[in-house]
């Protein structure tokens, strides 16, 4: 009975030094190990196969080819709210140095179409972009449509009557589709599919006349002749798509239209350390052998900028989409 206070105590004390050396060894809130997160997870907004998904299992995917990690980083997904979960839930992780998130224009608009809302991006941690992801109008091979114009002169005779299909309405397929009805006083239908094969079999199906998408979203269907792209929606080449002219040289000025940038940011306070290995690890990524050919392949365009760039780059693109979606009568009442 008398050796029993002593064992707790001299267990406590084992424990107690146990604590120390490992924080000493460099382990931190948040699975950081001597400068490096560990078991990282990358939340997206996006259901399994929808854009941000796919982009963050290829960057994960690009990043273990090009042995810039050595583990996998799995992929979340946290669906409500078009982002005001994923928002959500980044931030919940407040100081941690084990979750990041890809991000794109939904996760400012959002915020900005719901009375109310909790979250917003300013919230969070930029930590880099790395592309813009050029927007292409595609309908069925078969259509009468060779032109943007043509599609919104048709849209013109029958109101209400034409179908665009596309992502989520905060998306920026769906905004585009807006701005352009608001500046050419005309009126669609939007049909939402979060994954893109679906708007994709949409489209074939005739159930919609017109879809909005990344060049990947199209290349094979244009390979087997299924598809006609029309027209980008930025005044840009497309690699992929070389011979395609803009909506705005198709004679549609309707003014500045959103781009898709993709990028990543973390939760509020991530450790300065954390924040550090992120970034550096991404500027590595858009140098690495792989990168190049990745971005061709998408038709996409790098535009990698560091978090203190990403930070102001996000305010500009917020008040701008701010402006566009109080014009288009979006804006939260």
């Amino acid at each position: 009975m008398m050796d029993t206070p002593q064992i707790s105590r001299r267990t406590m004390l084992i424990g107690t030094a146990t604590v120390f050396a490992l924080a000493g060894c460099g382990l931190q809130r948040g699975g950081m190990s001597n400068g490096v997160p560990s078991r990282t997870q990358v939340v997206v907004h996006t259901g399994p196969g929808g854009g941000s998904d796919v982009f963050a299992r290829q960057v994960i995917k690009l990043m273990q080819t090009d042995k810039l990690i050595d583990e996998n980083w799995p992929v979340r997904n946290q669906t409500e709210g078009s982002s005001i979960g994923a928002m959500s839930y980044l931030r919940g992780r407040k100081g941690r140095a084990d979750t990041i998130a890809a991000v794109t224009p939904t996760w400012l608009v959002t915020p900005l179409t719901l009375s109310g809302s909790s979250v917003s991006i300013t919230e969070l941690q930029p930590i880099a972009a790395l592309l813009v992801e050029p927007q292409i109008v595609a309908v069925r091979a078969d259509s009468a449509y060779r032109t943007v114009a043509d599609f919104v002169e048709d849209a013109r005779k029958q109101p209400d009557h034409l179908v665009q299909v596309g992502g989520s309405i905060t998306a920026t397929d769906s905004l585009t589709g807006k701005a352009l009805q608001a500046k050419t006083d005309t009126q669609w239908k939007f049909l939402s599919f979060s994954d893109s094969g679906q708007r994709i079999a949409s489209l074939l199906r005739g159930d919609a006349q017109m879809m909005i998408g990344a060049s990947t979203d199209f290349v094979d269907q244009v390979k087997v002749g299924a598809i006609r792209v029309i027209a980008t929606v930025a005044d840009r080449k497309v690699a992929t798509f070389p011979e395609l002219t803009s909506i705005k040289a198709q004679g549609l000025d309707v003014g500045p239209l959103p781009e898709e940038f993709r990028g990543f940011v973390g939760p509020p306070e991530m450790p300065a350390e954390a924040l550090k290995y992120y970034q550096d690890t991404f500027q590595r990524l858009v140098t690495a052998p792989g990168w190049d050919d990745f971005v061709d392949e998408n038709g996409s365009v790098t535009n990698y900028l560091d978090a203190a760039k990403f930070g102001p780059f996000l305010k500009e693109q917020n008040d701008s989409l701010a402006v566009l979606i109080d014009s288009i009568g979006l804006a939260q009442q």
